[in-house]
């Protein structure tokens, strides 16, 4: 396709849901994956059952281009069966979350929690995670199980990637930003590091520059708090 029109947004436009998935992908989405760290976190639950967390995650879609990312929230833990286990051999089980988008496959439109059932054999492989999906965890089934425990579970979620802004300064133009937390200072210290690591400048506790090789006060910042 060509420039979409109508911009996103625009008062009088009429605006489809693909194109404000883009809008986000293009401003706010790198990579898809949960949002926040316990999002979404696999345990181990009754028998052959395991529990997803509640959270939120970030999926891009993947059944053809410029379908942008959806966003999924689970509002609290949710229950996935472990099919049945092979009597001979152990198997490897993968838990997701997937999208179904009717307007481009299938006839649902929906997200759901699934287990993609791997292949029993005797060193079995992690089946392919679904189009339209994020892998939440990779669940190895030994031959005859009844049971999945803790030790049989492995993580496997990423964090959502978001997109570094690009801020002008003094010492460089276009240079990749972001700001975490001062290890070494107090509470509420930043630093301001690149995206290829260096520590730029920063903050300690009383407000003070902690230096570095950039001019802070030329560079303009919006700082969003929050609990992580």
């Amino acid at each position: 396709m060509a420039l979409r029109t109508p911009p996103s947004w625009l008062q009088n436009g009429s605006h489809t849901a693909e194109n404000d998935r883009l809008t986000t992908t293009g401003s706010l989405w790198g990579a898809s994956g949960i949002i926040r760290s316990a999002d979404l976190a696999v345990s181990a639950a009754t028998g052959m059952n395991v529990s997803v967390a509640a959270g939120w995650a970030a999926i891009l879609g993947t059944y053809q281009t410029n379908m942008g990312t959806y966003m999924a929230y689970n509002d609290a833990a949710a229950t996935a069966t472990i099919t049945t286990a092979d009597p001979s051999n152990p198997r490897i089980d993968l838990v997701c979350i997937t999208v179904n988008d009717a307007a481009y496959t299938g006839s649902l439109n929906s997200v759901a929690i699934n287990v993609v059932k791997g292949t029993a054999a005797s060193s079995p492989t992690v089946p392919s995670t679904p189009t339209n999906s994020i892998a939440l965890a990779q669940v190895a089934v030994a031959a005859g199980a009844t049971s999945i425990s803790s030790g049989n579970i492995t993580d496997v979620r990423v964090r959502a990637q978001i997109i570094e802004p690009t801020v002008s300064s003094a010492a460089s133009t276009a240079v990749p930003l972001r700001i975490v937390l001062n290890s070494g200072q107090t509470a509420n210290a930043m630093q301001i590091i690149s995206s290829a690591g260096t520590v730029l400048n920063g903050f300690d506790s009383n407000g003070n520059l902690l230096g570095g090789s950039v001019n802070v006060a030329s560079l303009e910042y919006e700082f969003i708090m929050g609990a992580y």
